[in-house]
């Protein structure tokens, strides 16, 4: 039981916290509207954004803006409004994508070096099974806007023992388990399709992937 006090009470001085940070935050954007000495005063630092379309923007922030209000104002002004439902931002590391956590959105410019880079990314869903297995998988892939069919096979591949995939688009809700008619009806992809010319940033739109051992 005393545990349990003492996580609620840093729970409670977390956010205390944080709303405290929100405050300042707001406190000195007005005043740096009124007063363009005091932003002159106020530490600074650079960010990079990559947009859906692999442009890169860099911009300087101050050190006391919150990180989450920073993206969520450069997604509303620079990433077209038909994605932004979609796209999130993280980091690229070794040509893998990194979500961001809650902790890293909650956190403030100063937290991130100079020069520091986010990428815009979104989520398809991909439902898979073997030549041989009547069950399914589910995998929320990381992708971006431009990556290529072939790029989420190899990325399939690379988790299952198999040697081959066939990836279909099927209109289909998210959150429902597809059927094999489903697959059936669906769109057979090309390794050269990508995620816009296919328009996999749609709700309704997921992958379906069956995967095969090539016989020798």
């Amino acid at each position: 039981m005393f545990f349990r006090f003492v996580y609620e009470d840093l729970v409670s001085r977390v956010e205390t916290i944080q709303n405290r940070t929100v405050q300042i935050e707001n406190i000195l954007a007005d005043r740096c509207k009124n007063n363009k000495k005091i932003a002159d005063e106020l530490k600074s630092r650079s960010l990079t954004f990559i947009d859906p379309y692999g442009n890169h923007m860099t911009n300087k922030y101050f050190d006391h803006e919150l990180i989450s209000n920073v993206i969520q104002k450069y997604k509303k002004n620079y990433v077209p409004k038909y994605l932004q439902s979609w796209i999130k931002f993280g980091t690229m590391k070794e040509n893998q994508i990194l979500p961001m956590n809650d902790c890293e959105l909650k956190s403030t410019v100063a937290n991130f070096e100079n020069d520091y880079q986010f990428i815009s990314y979104g989520q398809v869903t991909v439902w898979f099974q073997g030549d041989h297995n009547s069950s399914q998988e589910k995998l929320e892939s990381p992708v971006l806007l431009m990556d290529s069919m072939e790029k989420i096979k190899m990325q399939i591949l690379e988790q299952e023992h198999f040697t081959n995939i066939e990836l279909k688009l099927c209109m289909i809700n998210k959150n429902k388990y597809p059927e094999e008619k489903n697959w059936n009806e669906g769109t057979i992809l090309k390794s050269e399709d990508t995620i816009m010319s296919r328009q996999l940033y749609q709700d309704n739109g997921i992958i379906m992937a069956k995967l095969f051992k090539e016989k020798v």
